[in-house]
């Protein structure tokens, strides 16, 4: 029993155990978009039988749906721009990603090429082959 309190308290003070899962992504506009529609489809459902509302005492159901229509419309507003953003940002990091591939490739090529200077440098003679451009050199043969 005290091994369970003793963890209990560790959530309390804010310190979990285990770390916070990933959030599911899905269709966060059509879940908006559904949810503002069933809240002014019962406000409108609701309408006709205000009377019967008001005499007891229960208007504000009515009202409760429209204010839940209204802050839907808020909440299409808010998902739209945040899925608009979240594409945008995977956009800029795609990218990002084959700028930093290209400039890695380019920098494999200018050190692939420093490196065969650098022995050019280093020897003295040129570097002969097919890759610099240059047929190979012939040796003078001793007669």
């Amino acid at each position: 029993m005290a091994a369970f309190f003793s963890g209990l308290s560790d959530v309390v003070k804010g310190n979990p155990q285990h770390e916070a899962p990933e959030p599911l992504e899905g269709p966060v506009v059509a879940t908006i978009v559904g949810g503002t529609i069933l809240w002014f489809a019962l406000f409108l459902v609701q309408l006709p039988f205000y009377g019967w509302f008001d005499d007891r005492g229960h208007t504000w159901w009515l009202w409760t749906c429209l204010a839940g229509g209204g802050l839907g419309f808020i909440g299409i507003w808010y998902v739209r721009r945040r899925d608009a953003a979240i594409t945008r940002e995977q956009a800029e990091r795609a990218a990002q990603a084959a700028q930093a591939a290209r400039t890695a490739e380019t920098a494999d090529t200018v050190t692939a090429a420093e490196t065969v200077d650098t022995v050019e440098a280093a020897s003295g003679t040129p570097e002969t082959g097919p890759l610099r451009g240059h047929s190979p050199a012939s040796t003078p043969s001793a007669d």
